[in-house]
């Protein structure tokens, strides 16, 4: 079957030929109309064409425009600006794909866009860090992550998702000191996390007025990094505890991971990479004996994969990391989410794990702005930090408010379940909708409105589509056999809608931002509130209502499938 686009192009390559002009057809690109006014869709191949060729591009837009008239499919062309060629196709053309799209989206997708079967990709997200409570900062990677993980494994990788926790470093240095010299386990056992956050402010407030304290903490790191049994097994503990915690938030965000491996889990496997690098010499003497490895540019700052007093760091981690990826699952693609104060980081870390051959994978590094508060930054050090079950709380809370003001007739059971799905879909469309490379602002209003760009504007229009199906006494299958009649221009635009969805999430994949899914449900659900509002659908005539029901039929198939992908629950009714 050949998709909607690839005809469209082949039409649009055929009219070219006609006019003694060449062009490779994977340069015809062809794109949904800004407006009505623009025709359906539109292309810029002119301008291509003209600039090879040294001609006009108006002109060699309306020779191929007057060649496309001939054409039936499309009930109008013309050349706008300095060469687009604007097309309107015929509405039958249209019927075929809904009918597809209600059918089976799935097979709808890969037609259009093609599938990434056969590829693999592992995907590193949210990281929180052991013994500290997590914070609405872990939000950003944890949503993001989770989005584009569901987005890729629709594409068709083969994904696996992995969650590089923090549990190592020479906070625990801080902390075991803290917990030996103020700290009681019975306590601690009673209420961990906060109360070892608790520790973990005292021992910064104390160290502000004693600064041996803090080569008293490196001493008790050492320790553990060299074995010794009394702190290895108070570490143990520590993260057990933190697990107990972290585990319920993941469950209440319905994100889940393959794999939770944490920088322990490589404390036995940088040796090798150490030794391998210094026998090729990749890693080489730095200052003070430190292990370095040197960039291709002089003038850049090398990366440091040993110190000198013989300690790892983060980046000699994060190295086996990528080493152990390679030879667990041979991955095309290796993914990173992870904000944007990294961004040196990473740089630096894939730099030196291409001198040292670990894998032949495409690294990337998906960054992401800060979140904004008014209350200002946060800061564990300081124990001011935004805890993220208290948001989740609030956001549960907020949603159980607004519905029991609107949500009339559902039932006390049906209310407590939306507003538990609500809170969270609010928490992850505010963040999701947002282009990630953006500092994102925590608006509460914004985010729980039932007008404009929220998930619960979105999750009203699912609802009331499927309530249109309902009083209709049908399912979206059954539809899938109705024609298409478009009467109206706001018809057209929900059609159109739909129809973008396939190339939403072509760049969605591409460019891992999850926001071209969001702001194409939005668009959509907005065409398709305007369109319910001002046309009849359950009252029209016979073929209008046929094609109505299969428009509807298909905003549900389009929509249910975005939420899915933004991680977000779908509504039956609200």
């Amino acid at each position: 079957m050949k998709t909607m686009l690839n005809q469209l192009k082949e039409i649009v390559a055929n009219a070219i030929k006609k006019n003694d002009f060449e062009v490779d057809i994977t340069d015809i690109h062809i794109e949904k109309a800004k407006t009505l006014d623009h025709g359906h869709f539109a292309t810029n191949i002119a301008l291509l064409i003209a600039g090879k060729y040294g001609q006009n591009p108006r002109d060699v837009a309306e020779k191929i425009a007057n060649e496309l008239k001939k054409n039936k499919l499309f009930t109008k062309t013309d050349v706008a600006g300095p060469g687009f060629i604007n097309l309107w196709l015929e509405q039958k053309f249209y019927s075929a794909i809904l009918r597809g799209i209600v059918g089976s989206l799935d097979v709808y997708l890969q037609d259009e866009i093609g599938s990434m079967k056969g590829k693999t990709m592992v995907i590193d997200y949210s990281h929180p860090n052991i013994a500290k409570p997590m914070g609405v900062h872990h939000l950003l990677s944890t949503i993001i992550g989770d989005s584009i993980k569901k987005i890729c494994i629709k594409r068709g990788y083969k994904v696996i998702a992995d969650n590089f926790i923090g549990d190592m470093g020479t906070q625990f240095g801080k902390l075991i000191h803290a917990i030996k010299k103020w700290g009681d386990i019975k306590e601690i056992e009673k209420n961990p996390i906060p109360t070892l956050l608790k520790l973990y402010v005292q021992f910064h407030f104390e160290a502000d007025k004693d600064v041996e304290l803090d080569e008293e903490a490196r001493a008790e790191y050492k320790k553990f990094e060299e074995g010794d049994a009394e702190n290895r097994k108070l570490w143990k503990k520590i993260v057990k505890w933190s697990l107990m915690e972290i585990q319920p938030i993941y469950d209440r965000l319905n994100v889940h991971f393959d794999c939770m491996n944490g920088e322990s889990f490589y404390e036995d496997k940088m040796s090798s990479i150490l030794d391998d690098g210094r026998k090729n010499g990749v890693i080489v003497d730095g200052e003070k004996g430190a292990w370095i490895i040197k960039p291709d540019d002089p003038a850049e700052t090398p990366a440091v994969v040993r110190k000198a007093d013989g300690a790892t760091l983060y980046v000699t981690r994060d190295l086996a990391r990528i080493k152990y990826w390679e030879e667990k699952w041979h991955p095309e693609l290796m993914v990173n989410v992870v904000d944007v104060a990294q961004e040196f980081h990473f740089r630096k870390l894939f730099e030196a794990a291409q001198k040292l051959k670990l894998t032949p994978a495409v690294n990337v590094h998906v960054k992401f702005g800060r979140m904004q508060f008014k209350e200002g930054g946060m800061s564990t050090r300081k124990g001011n930090i935004i805890i993220l079950n208290d948001v989740l709380d609030k956001a549960e809370k907020r949603s159980s408010a607004l519905i029991k003001e609107k949500g009339a007739e559902l039932t006390e059971t049906e209310q407590t379940k939306l507003s538990k799905s609500m809170g969270v879909n609010a928490i992850k469309y505010n963040i999701l909708h947002q282009n990630r490379l953006s500092n994102m602002t925590f608006d509460w209003d914004q985010m729980l409105s039932l007008e404009g760009n929220s998930a619960p504007y979105l999750m009203y229009t699912v609802a009331r589509a499927k309530s249109i199906l309902r009083k209709a006494g049908l399912s979206p299958d059954e539809t899938k056999d109705y024609d298409l009649v478009i009467t109206d221009n706001l018809e057209t635009k929900v059609v159109l809608d739909i129809l973008a969805y396939s190339e939403s999430l072509d760049r969605a994949t591409e460019e891992f931002k999850p926001n071209h899914i969001a702001n194409l449900l939005y668009q959509l659900a907005s065409d398709f509130n305007t369109f319910y509002n001002a046309l009849s659908v359950l009252q029209a005539e016979t073929a209008k209502k046929e094609s109505r029901l299969l428009i509807t039929s298909a905003v549900i198939t389009v929509m249910e499938d975005g939420f899915k992908l933004l991680g977000m629950d779908v509504p039956d009714k609200m």
